[in-house]
């Protein structure tokens, strides 16, 4: 391949823009508002108060999948149970035994259960008041902070790297456009293709995550398998052409992986995904050359950000 000029581009880098304490405040209340603080309560449960409960379904007499649970936090009024199952729980004390009597809706996604009237068998283990959380030491303690402040640094340096990383990309996606304009580049029809594979695989995974079949998504873009490909290969050619111009620039510069630095990157990914020895050796088996190549491109990138303007 043929490289252009990939140093000393002037296309106009901009600094990010540092967050203020507002801005943090804003990200705080919002972690606030996602957790539900409770106290005890004495005395008799009410809508908005939380029922911790042991329960179990019966239909006919007879016990059913799925409907027994234990020691289990419930919102009275916050419809997460089926109609008429929380209010029925209103009105009661700790140690509260109560049978609900319930009929399932007629389009519940449970076949065997569509219309059946139930008694659920309920023991009201303890009635909590929901407390609004407090941006306090107590609250930064549940994020493994000693303190507040702890915490709101952290957060700030986590938001300012956020948008530092965002400006910084934005400029290389820029910065990749010339240097792919000026680039002259064969390409391989098999690297393309396998590239393509490689979209699919992901395409169909992302779609599985939400319990959809990927057929089924193509029927309703109502597309073909062939015509999703030829959708995506403009895409796969500009990704080929993208690696090869970074493989490029780190032959030129010389970068390489060290061992202790490739094994230091891959004890992050344990760490973070939780992985024991047996996940972990299988996933350096599989991804060893993927997390290599990763480190060089941040390297090849932290070129490109500190060479061009």
């Amino acid at each position: 391949m043929k490289l252009g000029k990939y140093k000393g581009l002037e296309i106009g880098k901009v600094s990010f823009i540092e967050v203020n304490d507002e801005e943090v405040m804003n990200e705080i209340n919002k972690m606030l508002s996602q957790k539900i603080g409770k106290e005890i309560k004495n005395g008799k449960s009410e809508i908005n108060d939380i029922v911790n409960i042991n329960f179990e379904g019966f239909i006919d007499g007879v016990p059913f999948d799925g409907g027994k649970g234990e020691k289990y936090d419930l919102e009275l009024g916050s419809h997460s149970f089926i109609p008429g199952f929380e209010d029925q729980l209103v009105g009661y004390e700790k140690n509260s035994k109560v049978d609900v009597n319930v009929k399932f809706p007629e389009d519940y996604h449970a076949e065997n259960l569509k219309g059946k009237d139930a008694i659920f068998k309920c023991e009201i283990l303890e009635v909590y008041k929901k407390k609004d959380s407090q941006f306090d030491d107590e609250f930064a303690k549940e994020y493994n902070f000693n303190t507040k402040e702890e915490l709101f640094d952290e957060l700030k340096r986590q938001m300012n790297l956020k948008r530092e990383n965002e400006a910084s990309n934005e400029y290389l996606d820029k910065l990749m456009q010339i240097l792919l304009k000026e680039a002259e580049i064969e390409l391989d029809d098999n690297t393309v293709k396998n590239r393509i594979d490689e979209m699919v695989d992901y395409y169909q995974n992302s779609i599985a995550q939400y319990g959809m079949d990927f057929n089924t998504y193509l029927d309703m873009q109502k597309m073909t398998l062939e015509q999703f490909r030829d959708q995506v290969t403009d895409e796969a050619i500009e990704s080929v052409k993208s690696d090869s111009i970074f493989n490029e620039i780190a032959k030129l510069e010389n970068i390489d992986v060290k061992d202790d630095e490739l094994n230091s990157e891959l004890e992050l990914y344990k760490k973070y995904y939780n992985m024991n020895d047996e996940m972990f050796n299988k996933f350096v088996n599989e991804e060893k050359n993927n997390v290599k190549n990763e480190i060089i491109r941040r390297k090849v990138s932290k070129i490109l950000l500190d060479e061009n303007n």
